[in-house]
């Protein structure tokens, strides 16, 4: 079991510096999140197909650009590209303050997502390279502390600030972040050595390079396969969990981001649990278990429609999303080789975006049919039988057991 020494090693040097900054930032990320939920929900009471269409502009940019901007990144330095799309974010959500039209904001979204497809690339492969190996999980973990603490005072303090200082005030709030982040990233003492021109072949070489090594890696090769089955089911949930809200719950803005802070605090809970035990904890029974709570809660959230069981199973859904991504991303990294592994985090990205926009599709459509409370029920049912059935294959479950094993 990994301690307090774990977490000195993980926290020493650079890693705070760059964690201190996706913290500032992800706070604004919330605040703009509940930006723009007022605007989207509330002021214009725009259905499940409105939102569907935001999910969409955050997507289309990572099946375009994921696979080509991951070549990119591993040809970039990777905390210069961090701190270049930090500053273009920012621009793009100040530029908000002129144009709050509904397609100005269905563009920001566009080009927010399309920069952020440089950004995240080049975060998770520079993860490794700024903490020691045995304490990559753990890492990992603390680092989406840095949504996660967000998510807990974020909601409501973005939803008091749209209510008492007006939706501009979160605009510039979450545009100052970005250039927050970029300075504190700056501070990371680290080289990131680039390729020599004669090392380089074409981008599309690369890109192709980076498809086929994630399709030969059995443990990328299966994450693949297991991940998008499940955006199948719940690519589309977020937005209908928006509309459930406020459509059968009945509640307004500020009870929104009460939820949404209570997912925070169990995010929170899940991640300092991870980031203290580290490797101790099995990855096979922390992915299991997380997609089976995620099921299970969507169908209780269903078949219970009232405030305090929304309460309850949105905390359960905050530790279980922790406890599913941690051991996911560091599978992911444990299989890439550095030289290539802002294209293989390019390339899944991409494939994932196909399940989701293809969920978002049909399961937008599906709610205003047969309502959002039957299609939500429909998603924690596919997504336990699938987690079951999955699991119940061997080879499939080894990856899990086994991790690095190529």
């Amino acid at each position: 079991m990994l301690s307090n020494s774990n977490i000195s090693k993980v926290f020493r040097g650079d890693f705070l510096k760059f964690w201190i900054g996706q913290l500032i930032s992800n706070f604004g990320d919330n605040f703009f999140y509940m930006g723009l939920m007022a605007i989207i929900l509330y002021r214009m009471h725009l259905n499940a197909g409105y939102l569907g269409l935001l999910m969409v502009m955050m997507a289309i940019p990572t099946l375009i650009f994921g696979p080509i901007a991951g070549s990119y990144v591993d040809r970039w330095n990777r905390k210069h590209t961090m701190i270049v799309a930090d500053i273009l974010r920012g621009f793009i959500v100040l530029s908000l303050l002129f144009y709050s039209e509904l397609w100005y904001i269905y563009a920001s979204i566009f080009m927010l997502a399309t920069v952020s497809r440089f950004f995240y690339p080049a975060e998770g492969a520079i993860i490794p390279d700024i903490v020691e190996k045995d304490v990559l999980m753990s890492a990992n973990s603390f680092s989406q502390t840095t949504y996660i603490l967000s998510s807990i005072l974020g909601p409501g303090i973005g939803a008091a600030m749209v209510g008492i200082l007006g939706i501009n005030s979160v605009f510039i709030f979450d545009g100052l972040s970005f250039f927050i982040s970029a300075l504190s990233i700056s501070l990371i003492r680290y080289s990131g050595e680039i390729k020599e021109k004669g090392e380089k072949g074409s981008i599309w070489a690369e890109t192709v390079e980076g498809m086929r090594y994630a399709k030969n890696n059995r443990v990328i090769r299966v994450l693949m396969i297991f991940i998008f089955v499940l955006l199948l089911f719940f690519g589309g949930m977020n937005s209908l969990y928006m509309v459930f809200v406020r459509d059968v719950l009945h509640m307004d803005l500020f009870y929104l981001g009460l939820m949404e802070s209570l997912n925070g605090t169990g995010s929170l809970i899940a991640s300092i649990f991870v980031g203290v035990l580290g490797g101790a904890l099995s990855k096979k029974n922390m992915v299991l278990g997380a997609s089976l709570t995620i099921g299970a809660s969507m169908v209780i959230l269903t078949l219970f429609p009232n405030i305090f069981i929304a309460f309850e199973t949105m905390a359960f859904f905050g530790v279980s999303m922790v406890l599913f991504n941690t051991p996911i991303t560091t599978l992911m990294q444990e299989a890439a080789p550095d030289s290539i592994r802002g294209r293989v985090f390019g390339s899944f990205g991409a494939i994932m975006q196909v399940a989701m926009l293809s969920s978002m599709a049909v399961e937008t459509s599906a709610a205003d049919i047969f309502g959002v409370k039957n299609v939500l029920f429909a998603i924690g049912i596919g997504v336990m039988l699938f987690t079951i059935a999955f699991f119940s294959v061997k080879n499939y479950r080894e990856v899990f057991e086994i991790g690095n094993e190529s």
